[in-house]
């Protein structure tokens, strides 16, 4: 599975994952003598991160903390790489001082503690050799109060049982936004004429094991307000956006619809 990122630095790296799912700063967190974390809210206290392709979801503390990194890189126990899930100035000042390649804008749930992934950071992306990689079109429908409609996978599905998503398929080889309207009609019976689009080609990803997905989203209006069910599908409710957190949603699923709403 291939993930599309932001650029930081270049470099290619193949590496396995030393994941935190809680801020880091390298300033009083990062040993620049040993590449160990210390860090008691971190899943990598107390772990070495030399060699590593270290990903956590943003930067934290002084602007010294570059020069830290630095230092690492100096010593030779600085991460292979970095993964960020939003870059600021002191990740970027210590992505290219320490000469790491680093990408951002990634959701770094999409990325598991100790796999092997490889990062580009010259072409902006994130390869998963092991996981496979699922192209899926999504249709978001919204009513004229601005909710969204939300539908309930039913319990015989692969993935997902029991969550609540926008009406989907498996992308095929051909135009997207066509499959797009294709499956609201197989779904829900409504015609192009039923629907006016406002949010087109929004790309999010999601992942549950060794499956990835690729999830191509649209989002469209109606004034079909009626509507009280939906082929393959166990239920469907209309949400406020704002509210949709009370539906266990598909994963991907939320950052597909702030994408598409902002």
């Amino acid at each position: 599975m291939r993930i599309h990122a932001r650029r930081v630095s270049d470099g290619i790296v193949r590496g396995k994952v030393a994941k935190s799912t809680a801020p880091l700063s390298f300033l009083g967190e990062l040993d620049a003598n040993t590449g160990k974390v210390e860090n008691p809210q971190s899943e990598l206290n107390g772990r070495s991160v030399t060699g590593t392709v270290l990903v956590f979801p943003e930067a934290r503390g002084s602007t010294v903390g570059p020069y830290v990194l630095y230092g690492a890189a100096k010593r030779g126990t600085a991460p292979l790489a970095m993964v960020v899930g939003t870059a600021d100035a002191i990740v970027a000042s210590a992505a290219v001082l320490a000469n790491l390649p680093c990408v951002s804008g990634v959701d770094v749930a999409m990325l598991h503690d100790g796999e092997e992934v490889i990062v580009n950071g010259a072409e902006g992306s994130i390869e998963i050799p092991h996981v496979e990689e699922n192209r899926v079109v999504t249709s978001l429908l919204q009513n004229e109060k601005g909710q969204v409609l939300l539908l309930k996978q039913p319990g015989t599905v692969r993935t997902y049982q029991g969550k609540w998503g926008g009406i989907s398929g498996l992308l095929e080889d051909r135009d997207p936004v066509a499959q797009a309207y294709e499956v609201v009609e197989a779904a829900l019976g409504l015609r192009r004429e039923d629907l006016s689009p406002v949010g087109k080609g929004a790309v999010a990803y999601a992942r549950e094991g060794g499956q990835g997905f690729v999830i191509h989203a649209y989002l469209f209006r109606t004034s079909r307000g009626d509507l009280r069910a939906a082929k393959g599908y166990s239920e469907l409710a209309w949400v406020d956006p704002l509210q949709r957190a009370q539906y266990p949603a598909v994963a991907g699923l939320d950052r597909a619809i702030t994408l598409l709403l902002a």
